[in-house]
């Protein structure tokens, strides 16, 4: 039997992250970012970006369950979804799991990527990608958001980190997002990929919070730990009209009888604490992020783009 080979994460200025794997799948570039998928022993298949860990088959479900269902439960009834990203093909899976969902729209600007997940990742879209109600756009999705006529229930923004010449760097400006609440309908209800809440890195993910609060009437934010992103991460939920902690959202998700793994009716309702250090963040960093000086992340550090 061959010898694990060692494949490092790039995680910042001051540490990285060795995978043992037993290959390294595919290593190349597309017109966007670097793209590696390794199998490693811990945590089976994983995809990278920029050297940068996305997903692992192992624990891939509890990130898209909750990027996924605690929106559309919050909405009243939702029949049309917008996501924007998700080249893995998972967040659309989820949200096929909801029957009343007749009209999905998906907006990726990579299209290799997409391509080598689907050949790569198969058991990710588990035949998402074939679903009769889905549309599959390959361009960019703050242009696309700004120039179609469409309104949707509900907007899923499952995004890469804002790192250096990322073309996500201007999905987390107060523009972008007063584009995402505007192509929401009156009862609409967005959910955004919220970066890390680690003690010592918090201020991007406060900044969207309040970045998105001068946008929408109603931002909470949730936690996260996934084995393979190696510390604590969120994500935001900004809605028109409904809170999710008015709601019973254990109940609404038991009369569901969804298949899911991670999130639970017990479990549901304590998904929107969250730690203390966090809440004096949001009072700490209330600079709001704008196209004239939206924030990037380079090796966890925080520049102001120029």
């Amino acid at each position: 039997m061959n010898e694990p080979v060692v494949f490092a994460e790039r995680c910042g200025r001051n540490h990285s992250v060795n995978y043992q794997c037993r290959q390294v799948v595919f290593s190349g570039r597309s017109e966007y970012q670097s793209i590696d998928f390794v199998d490693t022993l811990e945590y089976g298949r994983m995809l990278f970006l920029d050297g940068v860990a996305q997903s692992s088959e192992r624990d891939e479900r509890i990130y898209h369950e909750l990027m996924v269902h605690p929106a559309l439960l919050t909405h009243p009834h939702p029949t049309s979804v917008c996501v924007i990203g998700g080249s893995e093909g998972a967040t659309i899976r989820e949200i096929f799991k909801h029957p009343e969902v007749r009209r999905v729209v998906m907006v990726d600007i990579d299209e290799q990527l997409v391509g080598l997940c689907r050949q790569h990742l198969p058991h990710y879209s588990a035949g998402a990608y074939d679903d009769p109600r889905l549309t599959l756009l390959f361009t960019d999705g703050r242009a696309f958001l700004e120039k179609t006529d469409q309104k949707f229930d509900v907007i899923l923004v499952d995004l890469s980190d804002p790192v250096p010449d990322s073309p996500s760097v201007m999905l987390f400006t107060r523009e972008f997002y007063q584009t995402v609440f505007n192509r929401l309908e009156p009862d609409g209800v967005a959910c955004f990929q919220g970066e890390s809440l680690q003690p010592w890195r918090v201020e991007l993910h406060a900044r969207m919070v309040n970045t998105l609060a001068a946008v929408f009437p109603v931002v909470t934010a949730y936690p996260y730990a996934l084995p393979c992103f190696h510390e604590i991460h969120a994500f935001i939920l900004a809605s028109r009209q409904e809170d999710p902690r008015r709601m019973n959202m254990g109940q609404k998700l038991a009369d569901k009888n969804l298949d899911l793994v991670y999130l639970s009716p017990t479990f549901l309702p304590g998904l929107f604490f969250i730690p203390g250090y966090v809440e004096k963040a949001y009072g700490r960093y209330t600079e709001i992020l704008t196209d004239a000086k939206p924030l990037v992340v380079s090796g966890y550090r925080f520049i102001e783009k120029e």
